[in-house]
């Protein structure tokens, strides 16, 4: 399962659906979107897959407007980026039958992703971003990255690094980035529609998360939950909640911060980011979810009162191992 693997079957396939995870980030979205742009360019057709709306936050990316719901094009090759197949919700639950026709290979930058529902695979840890990785493999397919494949390539690294401010940022990550600003990517303007241009709504929404902030183990475990009630008082969306949890991860003191968020009476979404002394993947794993060491991600079939509870309690088991190994 490797690059080379990834690249022969993109080269060989006439038809590329780019499928994103359930409710895409500007990395998955940005992943995808520049791959469709390529393969355009060498004569191939494609499309962009998200079971699930694009934030507004990164509704102005060019051919955001263009993403399906579902697939169209008949099945030939389907690219899942950042992430398993297991990660794209309804496209993976509703479109089996297309899916079942297709040779699936997967581009991801998760360490929890061991790429086995593909027949290739090109997962590497090391990049900060999935769609770090596609700024290598993009002129390797023999097209140049141009202004808008730049710039769809430079949000999903700003969105996967806080603008290069997490620990995930390498020197590879800055000198991709430093040439796709160079060929016309706009890097304040996507900072500033990412983490700044917020709505008042969105304010107001994460007003009430913050008012009910928690901690336990003496402030080593902080956590917030958003409720469907907050959304309704608010006028909001669960997608206003996106990147309140890098504002929780912002508490000094915390080892290990949650953001829980209400889907339904019994559907959970669950966000956790850790300080190098705790292991996300090793608490979201339990539920069935992955991620990377330090941000990690699960769903749980509970009510939010449950959910929290079972939550919590394996951060605190996360805790105590951690004690006992030392770190």
């Amino acid at each position: 399962m490797t690059r080379e693997a990834v690249m022969a079957a993109i080269r060989d396939a006439s038809r590329i659906t780019a499928i994103c995870h359930e409710n895409p980030d500007a990395d998955t979205l940005g992943s995808a979107m520049a791959l469709r742009m390529a393969v355009e360019r060498l004569g191939k057709q494609a499309e962009v897959v998200a079971a699930d709306p694009v934030p507004p936050s990164i509704a102005h990316l060019p051919g955001a407007s263009e993403v399906r719901t579902r697939p169209q094009l008949e099945p030939d090759l389907a690219v899942v980026l950042d992430g398993p197949l297991s990660r794209t919700g309804a496209i993976a639950t509703e479109a089996g039958e297309w899916l079942a026709r297709a040779r699936i290979v997967n581009i991801d930058h998760h360490v929890s992703n061991d790429g086995a529902a593909a027949v290739a695979a090109w997962i590497d840890p090391e990049a900060a971003a999935t769609c770090e990785m596609m700024a290598l493999l993009i002129p390797e397919l023999g097209v140049e990255i141009d202004a808008d494949i730049a710039t769809v390539l430079t949000a999903g690294i700003v969105q996967d690094t806080h603008t290069f401010s997490h620990p995930n940022a390498t020197p590879r990550t800055l000198r991709v980035a430093a040439d796709l600003v160079a060929a016309g990517a706009p890097l304040s303007t996507i900072h500033r529609s990412i983490y700044a241009d917020k709505a008042f709504s969105t304010l107001a929404l994460w007003g009430r998360i913050m008012a009910g902030i928690d901690q336990r183990r003496d402030g080593r475990i902080v956590h917030a939950s958003m409720t469907l009630p907050m959304l309704a008082e608010t006028g909001s969306d669960a997608v206003a909640s996106e990147g309140f949890i890098d504002l929780l991860a912002s508490t000094k003191a915390a080892d290990i911060n949650v953001l829980f968020k209400e889907v339904d009476a019994s559907h959970v979404r669950v966000s956790v980011r850790t300080s190098a002394r705790a292991d996300a993947v090793a608490i979201t794993s339990a539920f069935g979810g992955g991620g990377h060491a330090r941000a990690a991600g699960c769903s749980i079939d509970a009510p939010l009162a449950e959910a929290r509870t079972r939550l919590l309690d394996e951060c605190e088991r996360e805790l105590d191992r951690a004690d006992a190994r030392g770190r």
